[in-house]
């Protein structure tokens, strides 16, 4: 335990003056980057500071933890209590694996300064590992359980950006029950483009009332118009390769859990959703005419 008479003080200090085995500060920061030094059980950044009763150790017999993988996560709004977060498509959220987007925000975002403070961000809800997108972390554990609560209640409102194979005009809902779950989303569509592939491709923006896994994917793909690069539930041959899933959680709205602030957050759409309009529409016109 990191004595509190002694905060605040960095990691690598602290390490170099109350561990042995590593007398100065360059040997602690190699520590820490070899993930052999723990804080509240996470590997840290010799970095940080400690600001005392924190329980610092380090792994015996060469055992090390990563420190996640090194990502340019954008972060898109912090305070004391939680943060947003813009996850790349391609990462997971959480699990077993070390390259997970809970993991890459250890090198992102310390560990908050309120009394209940997590040792590290988690992440509230998730999003499928091809999904980009706004992802809310909390970082105190009052806030993770009022985040929590507020998601389960159906209190944060959400909306996505798609585009799906095909001509879908107009706007609707699918109440379709995934493995015997009532699930439920709606849908409005931006833009149709003309294209070789299936006639055309439409931009959607989408918004879940449930949060069931794979929803938005599951149910499109029902209607008949699969989100292009979704190799799961697109019929086989209609599937987008090499340029990902065109599915982005686009926006995010919920009352903030010390105090209750409205907070909406807003991203723009992926700039490949716009490059594959444009592309799309000039294979188009060159083989067909303008439309």
């Amino acid at each position: 335990m990191f004595p509190t008479e002694l905060a605040p003080m960095r990691l690598d200090q602290a390490v170099a003056a109350l561990l042995a085995g590593l007398p100065t500060r360059a040997s602690a920061r190699k520590a820490c980057e070899r993930g052999e030094i723990l804080v509240d059980g996470q590997p840290c950044e010799s970095s940080r500071w400690l600001r005392g009763g924190e329980p610092v150790e380090r792994l015996p017999d060469g055992r090390t933890v990563g420190l996640g993988p090194r990502l340019p996560i954008e972060v898109v709004h912090h305070d004391p209590w939680l943060a947003v977060v813009n996850k790349p498509a391609g990462l997971p959220t959480s699990g077993p694996s070390g390259r997970t987007l809970e993991q890459a925000l250890v090198g992102v975002l310390p560990p908050s300064e309120q009394p209940d403070a997590l040792p590290a961000a988690r992440v509230v809800h998730r999003l499928d590992a091809p999904t980009s997108g706004l992802v809310v972390v909390a970082r105190t554990r009052t806030a993770h359980a009022e985040l929590g609560r507020a998601f389960e209640g159906r209190r944060v409102e959400k909306r996505y950006r798609a585009i799906v194979t095909g001509e879908l005009r107009g706007s609707g809902r699918v109440d379709e029950p995934i493995e015997d779950r009532p699930a439920a989303s709606r849908w409005a569509c931006v833009e149709v483009t003309p294209a070789l592939r299936s006639e055309a491709v439409t931009t959607l923006d989408l918004w879940p009332e449930t949060g069931r896994t794979h929803q938005l994917r599951i149910h499109l793909a029902s209607l008949g118009h699969p989100v292009l690069g979704d190799a799961t539930y697109a019929p086989p041959g209609e599937t987008l390769r090499g340029k990902g899933l065109f599915l982005c959680a686009v926006a995010l709205a919920f009352a903030h859990p010390i105090g209750g602030a409205p907070l909406a957050f807003e991203l723009p759409e992926p700039q490949k959703f716009a490059s594959l309009r444009e592309r799309e529409l000039r294979r188009f016109e060159r083989f067909r005419g303008a439309p």
